[in-house]
């Protein structure tokens, strides 16, 4: 098949929504001729990934809220004159605004990576969340096939909008390469022993994150440990400022997001403690992440969290600050009982959230959506983690 994906800023992935579709796609290569569209300033003229190709779009217009969409319109007016694919892959609720033209010459597959409805982002005005919002209609009625990494996601658009939609989480390697040495020398570079500090990360440190929550606990644990605070800070002086001010009593090391994959892994695996304290996600590839590498964590117990892990990690009641301190303090006092609750944690996200199987899934749909089937035809309705390929006559 010949697939392009939209939707997505470009490759090589540094956080987001480019690491679920870079995953995706490095497991389809080879047996299909995959197109990513890409921002010509995000994948720079000199990167390159085997067996893909990366269409660069230059974006003239770099405002606020211009950008994206002036890479949507330009991306879809470049398939509709000069592409010639099986499927589109549209990432991105927000993105299938351009569904109207590209469904004129080609079938689509979409995905949400979390509903601008439910999971409003923190940086959006009032008009910008209703716009968003209204493509929610070309999202359901011009898609082919309508997916959700999130199970949260897939009630709520079933409990307002009353629409199927296929439940496809995100995933993990089974085997994440991690540089342990490269690790332990950028961690004492920075003053920090390695093994003994709590730590905190995310692509951008937005307040949804919740490190806000995590300082303030920080500031009631009876421990002397370090926090190593690792993102990128965003442009919201009062939010960094917020920050800043909670982490000037204790010792808080602020560094920016890691883009080395390999570096960011072993820096996670060196940790005493990983802390995820989001009060909102649509499935987070950070915990999924950290989980697999064996590490201790708290996290908060928001759906997005708990419908993935179960019961199988410590939790704190989300946003409530004196709980997440106690479950901070209780885990520092009982590393064996964490090292166990961590291991089987891992297990539960290597055996339930391979990305092997998980392209898989999505290898399914694109030939389902191809041969013209509806969603009806390829969704398990209740048990929404069943492997795609093991449905019988709905492949």
């Amino acid at each position: 098949m010949k697939i392009a994906y939209m939707g997505v800023k470009g490759l090589p992935s540094k956080s987001g929504t480019e690491r679920v579709i870079e995953a995706i796609i490095s497991r389809l290569t080879g047996r299909h001729e995959i197109t990513v569209y890409c921002d010509s300033i995000y994948t720079p003229k000199n990167s390159e990934i085997n067996g893909v190709r990366l269409i660069r779009i230059p974006t003239f217009f770099n405002g606020k809220y211009t950008k994206a969409p002036m890479l949507d319109i330009l991306s879809a007016l470049h398939a509709l004159f000069f592409g010639n694919y099986d499927v589109i892959h549209m990432n991105g609720v927000e993105n299938t605004f351009m569904l109207p033209l590209l469904r004129l010459k080609y079938r689509v597959v979409s995905t949400s990576h979390g509903s601008p409805g439910r999971i409003p982002h923190s940086r959006w005005g009032s008009l910008a969340k209703l716009i968003v919002d209204q493509t929610n209609y070309s999202f359901f009625n011009l898609s082919n096939i309508a997916t959700t990494i999130s199970g949260p996601d897939a009630d709520y658009f079933k409990d307002r909008f009353n629409k199927k939609i296929l439940y496809i989480p995100n995933g993990v390697d089974i085997n994440i390469q991690a540089d342990q040495n490269a690790a332990q020398s950028f961690l004492r570079e920075h003053g920090i022993k390695p093994q003994n500090f709590i730590l905190f990360a995310a692509g951008r440190i937005i307040p949804l994150k919740g490190c806000h929550l995590l300082l303030e606990a920080y500031q009631r644990i009876d421990s002397d440990i370090p926090l190593l605070v690792i993102g990128n800070l965003v442009p919201d002086p009062d939010y960094v400022k917020l920050l800043k001010q909670l982490a000037s009593s204790r010792p808080v090391t602020f560094i920016p997001a890691i883009s080395n994959r390999e570096l960011l892994f072993g820096v996670l695996s060196q940790c005493k403690l990983f802390v995820f304290p989001s009060t909102a996600e649509s499935m987070s590839m950070m915990l999924l992440e950290a989980v697999s590498l064996n590490i201790p964590l708290v996290c908060s117990d928001i759906k997005e969290n708990n419908s993935v892990l179960g019961d199988s990690v410590l939790y704190f009641r989300s946003g409530d600050v004196k709980d997440l301190a106690d479950k901070m303090q209780y885990a520092l006092n009982h590393p064996e009982e964490m090292a166990i609750i961590a291991h089987k944690a891992s297990d539960l996200v290597k055996n339930d959230y391979s990305w092997d199987k998980i392209a898989g899934q999505y290898e399914t749909l694109y030939k389902c959506c191809v041969e013209g089937k509806s969603i009806s035809e390829v969704m398990c309705d209740e048990n929404k983690n069943k492997n795609l390929s093991e449905l019988p006559d709905k492949q």
